[in-house]
């Protein structure tokens, strides 16, 4: 009750709905917005001083709670994870270099990256 009465800073590319309102609607709930950003390094500026809060990938909360002093809480809504994406050009790649760094990013995914089973 209390994380939904509060305003909140949204952080979002499209800047008009994120993850947090997704869970809240999945709930039957909703959020005041109070302001809008895309960039996380905006938080500390827009939070300072105020009762707002942001929901926010949680090692970047940790950072920005630890640089700041603002207070670092748990989200109180299960939330889906982020995909991460890589994308490059499709045409073809001549530029060794590129396609080295390229082999070495999807090398360095594969060895760390265990896709959620059951999907």
């Amino acid at each position: 009750e209390e994380f939904v009465a509060r305003e909140h800073l949204l952080v979002s590319s499209q800047g008009f709905i994120g993850i947090t309102d997704e869970g809240l609607a999945n709930l039957g709930l909703s959020r005041q917005v109070c302001a809008s950003t895309t960039h996380f390094a905006a938080l500390p500026f827009l939070l300072k001083g105020s009762q707002a809060v942001a929901t926010i990938p949680a090692h970047a909360a940790r950072r920005i709670a630890e640089f700041t002093g603002l207070q670092l809480l748990p989200c109180p809504l299960a939330l889906p994870r982020y995909p991460i994406e890589l994308g490059w050009r499709t045409s073809p790649q001549t530029d060794p270099l590129l396609v080295k760094v390229r082999e070495a990013i999807v090398e360095s995914f594969a060895l760390t990256y265990s896709p959620p089973s059951g999907d």
